[in-house]
């Protein structure tokens, strides 16, 4: 694989990725020719920012996929790592993840769990709000800088979605498709789990 790093967060103390930046990165991707473009970042508002949807149904139409986290929204009652100082809630689908080209990837557990955090599909939305596919979200092995010992164990849709991207590309290379294909392919193969779809759409993404 190629991959094509595209920077859409500031530098501020505490970074943010600004619509417009984001908007840039996807068709920067979809420019590069890239079959998928990996969104680990979100608002945490349960309705859409308009200004993803056509981006991101023209990068799907052209063969790039964009994979987008569905939101750690969520506080699950009865899960592990439950915060009892916040009300309980399935939570929701946020944008970008909720534009209907985008494919919204929720995380479940090493027991195939529905993570504490990961959001349900929203009510409020439509077909975008959905929660399409998951992946490996919880204790997930990841880099940080050095300075902070070069690896750490992290939770998020953030996490689940790269394993998304990472399986599409697979698919991509083994069949050759792109875009509204790749999308088929990815949610067709998907390992069914015993968890209600809005939660985890078809199920457990597989290679």
């Amino acid at each position: 694989a190629q991959i094509f790093v595209g920077k859409v967060f500031n530098n501020n103390p505490r970074p943010g990725a600004p619509t417009a930046s984001v908007i840039a990165g996807i068709e920067w991707a979809m420019t590069n020719r890239c079959r998928v473009a990996s969104l680990s970042l979100g608002a945490a508002i349960n309705q859409k920012i308009m200004q993803y949807e056509v981006p991101i149904q023209r990068a799907l139409n052209a063969g790039t996929l964009v994979v987008a986290a569905a939101g750690n929204n969520a506080n699950r009652l009865g899960l592990p790592g439950f915060d009892p100082t916040r009300p309980p809630t399935n939570g929701f689908v946020e944008p970008p993840a909720n534009a209907d080209a985008a494919l919204a990837v929720a995380a479940v557990d090493s027991q195939l769990r529905i993570a504490v955090f990961s959001g349900r599909s929203s009510q409020v939305t439509g077909v975008g709000g959905k929660v399409n596919i998951a992946g490996p979200g919880v204790a997930v092995f990841s880099s940080v800088p050095v300075a902070r010992g070069e690896h750490a164990l992290f939770n998020g849709t953030s996490m689940a979605t790269p394993h998304v991207a990472g399986i599409a590309a697979l698919w991509a290379q083994e069949t050759g498709e792109s875009g509204a294909a790749l999308w088929n392919r990815l949610v067709r193969t998907a390992r069914p789990l015993s968890l209600p779809s809005v939660d985890v759409g078809t199920g457990l993404v597989q290679a």
